[in-house]
């Protein structure tokens, strides 16, 4: 699969699921205290519970560096155990397009001696979140994976993992989600993530398609920007299976408001009509996303994004 853009030819539930589970990352992120997950104003999906969390050291391309939570676990009430691990994303478009930077570096997996190709690079804004410590504050690669380690050996083992993200959690899900499948390998996960930018070059991506093997879909909004960073000039390369919708602001400012074209809940807002539709496509000049705010959705047409 390369493109779509009618839903009913996709996992419309889990589309549906994932997409509330990234909404919810953001919610972890506490105004007060950065680094505890801010547990009560999380809503876990219908049949799902919140357990646990991450964080990560925001070392986002030179800023002072705080640790701050990045992602959260739900599971279900019952077995099989499904797990999701959702990855919060920048709570700011204008914060991403400013600092996005271009600077790739070498992909290093979790299991250190777990053999690379050496042209595999990565965005090392990206990168760096992924891997970096602060202190006594282990990095996200190594919470993410000690999560893992010990819910592989509960009383609730792993049966499916979901794992998710919009934004710069796009990316960062991508990152381990191909981390997962070269260090352990023996669990299947499914990666499906949101108005991602591009995470690293044509042998990441490639080898990314090698190893993990399971399914991974990105669903982007053809309007905006995010997804188109860092550009594909200097080399970097999108996973090739992408949903594709199309809304914008209704307001003078039409595409080239960023915001509105990058918002998480623009995109669920989408996704949900496109699911209800019976066409499988949300095709509504003035789709109510919230009270007196509306966006325009209309048909994508279908090309490499």
């Amino acid at each position: 699969m390369a493109s779509e853009n009618d839903i009913r030819k996709l996992n419309v539930e889990r589309i549906e699921l994932l997409i509330e589970c990234s909404i919810q990352a953001y919610n972890a992120l506490s105004e007060t205290q950065l680094a505890q997950c801010a547990m009560d104003k999380v809503a876990a999906p219908a049949g799902f519970e919140l357990i646990d969390s991450w964080s990560g050291v925001d070392s986002l391309f030179g800023r002072e560096k705080t640790v701050e939570t990045y992602g959260v676990v739900f599971r279900t009430r019952s077995a099989p155990w499904q797990y999701v691990f959702a990855f919060r994303g920048t709570d700011s478009t204008l914060d991403m397009l400013d600092d996005c930077g271009v600077e790739p570096q070498a992909f290093v997996p979790f299991e250190s001696n777990a053999a690379v190709p050496d042209p595999v690079r990565v965005e090392s804004g990206f990168n760096d979140i992924y891997r970096s410590r602060n202190g006594s504050v282990v990095s996200m690669q190594a919470q993410l994976f000690a999560l893992i380690d010990k819910y592989r050996h509960s009383s609730r083992p792993l049966s499916e993992i979901y794992i998710t993200g919009h934004s710069l959690g796009g990316a960062l899900c991508q990152l381990f989600t191909l981390d997962l499948a070269i260090s352990r390998p023996d669990i299947r996960a499914e990666n499906i993530n949101f108005a991602s930018p591009r995470v690293g070059n044509k042998a990441f991506v490639d080898f990314y398609g090698e190893q993990t093997r399971h399914p991974t879909l990105r669903v982007v909004n053809v309007h905006d920007a995010v997804p188109h960073l860092p550009p594909s000039k200097l080399g970097f390369r999108h996973h090739p299976s992408a949903y594709l919708v199309a809304f914008h602001a209704t307001d003078i400012l039409g595409k080239m408001d960023l915001k509105v074209a990058h918002s998480s809940d623009n995109y669920q807002a989408v996704i949900r009509c496109a699911s209800s539709s019976g066409i499988g496509i949300c095709n509504n000049k003035q789709l109510q996303v919230a009270e007196n705010f509306t966006i325009c959705s209309e048909l994508p047409e279908l090309e490499d994004h």
